[in-house]
């Protein structure tokens, strides 16, 4: 009887090891326990989020003196913005009857009920209650979370204890110009992350667009991703060129878009849950222009943003297209064209398990991305030490051209 190669036995082995892992994979995520998409203060995603600062709101559409309510993570918040600048993030409704605190008054640096004007400090004692015994008030709190304001977005923390430090990304506090925008999309979050990470899709998904406009959307990339300490290194290849982006854990992309002013553009984009079947996407464009340049940047999103304004909101586009009672040719010339594409592709994915995925080579990225929340998921349930993952301050992303293929030495 003939022995086999080592060679063959090897291959085997890996083959064996592959069907293994993804049988694994598989059956974690059918366990209802390890569900990426549950973020409810119970579940175990939901969990593992609060361990970390979210984006809330973009900076700017909070003026001073107001407030509003504000949900994520399938939760109900207040969100309110004192006279002296600092936002703040606080439970949703008055202890007193229950009416929610975003629909009262920002007095100084406090809020005041709408019902019966119980006043609470930002830290969250009460600090007034007009109708009661002095003396009440001291006994009485709301809970208040720690809350920042950094480049551009307001971001809180919902987590126990102290809260880690808020991540640098020097990207950002150095661009000479941000553009930062949000939209909400009635899909996961995690579907939204895998949509991030997985290069091919543009390919397919944005063959009519800025990208292909770019050449990036023509030939198939070959793929590769790897595990590092702050997440996970994409690296795509076309030809000689190579992009090399970045998932930081939790839920952060990094990445390149092609601008017709500015070229290829810093985009870091936080998807943070509205709840388990919604969430907002927080993004921030690095705009490397100035004086004129910049100017005509900002009129071009300008009126970007006024002709979307004035049409059929994206989501309501996308949901007919998956219908079948338009296409996308009937919405080619839209300025918000990308999103459309997007939303196309994950509104189509609704009810989809993941088990029954089939993911080939392509999906490295997606893989991995699922391999890395099972494991930090599992980790959290058996009270167990979790990946301490660490953001380099001057991370970004790169494009790199050489005779040899970055592909292949990252799989080497």
């Amino acid at each position: 009887m003939a022995l086999r190669s080592t060679a063959a036995q090897a291959a085997e082995g890996r083959f064996l090891d592959t069907r293994a892992r993804a049988e694994d994979e598989r059956r974690a995520v059918r366990d209802p326990a390890l569900a990426f998409e549950a973020v409810r203060p119970d579940a175990a995603a939901g969990r593992y989020l609060r361990r970390f600062w979210q984006p809330v709101e973009c900076a700017a559409s909070l003026p001073p003196g107001k407030a509003r309510p504000l949900s994520i993570l399938g939760e109900e918040f207040t969100l309110f913005r004192g006279a002296d600048g600092a936002p703040q993030v606080v439970q949703a409704r008055c202890p007193h009857r229950g009416t929610r605190l975003s629909t009262g008054w920002v007095e100084g640096d406090t809020l005041r009920c709408f019902y019966h004007g119980w006043r609470f400090a930002a830290d969250g004692r009460c600090v007034e209650q007009p109708a009661e015994d002095p003396r009440a008030a001291p006994r009485i709190s709301i809970r208040s979370y720690p809350t920042r304001e950094y480049a551009g977005l307001i971001f809180a923390f919902f987590g126990d204890g102290e809260p880690p430090v808020l991540p640098r990304l020097k990207v950002l506090e150095d661009a000479p110009y941000r553009d930062v925008t949000r939209f909400v999309r009635a899909c996961s979050y995690f579907n939204q992350i895998e949509n991030s990470v997985d290069e091919v899709h543009i390919n397919f998904v944005h063959r009519v667009s800025r990208f292909a406009t770019a050449g990036y959307a023509g030939a198939v990339p070959r793929v590769v991703a790897r595990e590092t300490a702050y997440g996970i290194e994409r690296i795509s290849e076309r030809g000689e060129e190579a992009r090399i982006g970045h998932l930081l854990m939790p839920n952060v992309l990094m990445t390149t878009v092609p601008d017709p002013d500015n070229g290829w553009t810093q985009h870091v984009a936080w998807r943070v849950p509205i709840d388990d079947d919604r969430h907002v996407s927080f993004m921030v464009d690095v705009i490397e222009l100035e004086g004129a340049a910049l100017a005509r940047y900002r009129e071009r999103r300008a009126a970007e943003d006024a002709a979307v304004a004035a049409l059929p909101p994206a989501e309501e586009v996308a949901s007919e297209i998956v219908r079948g009672r338009t296409d996308l040719d009937a919405v080619a010339d839209r300025p918000d064209l990308l999103s459309i594409q997007d939303s196309v592709a994950l509104l189509g994915q609704a009810g989809a398990p993941r088990e029954r995925d089939s993911l080939g080579r392509s999906d490295l990225s997606v893989a991995l991305l699922r391999r890395i929340w099972t494991r930090e998921l599992r980790a959290l349930a058996a009270d167990e030490p979790l990946t301490p993952w660490q953001w380099p301050v001057d991370i970004r992303v790169t494009t790199v051209r050489r005779a040899a293929s970055a592909v292949a030495e990252a799989e080497a």
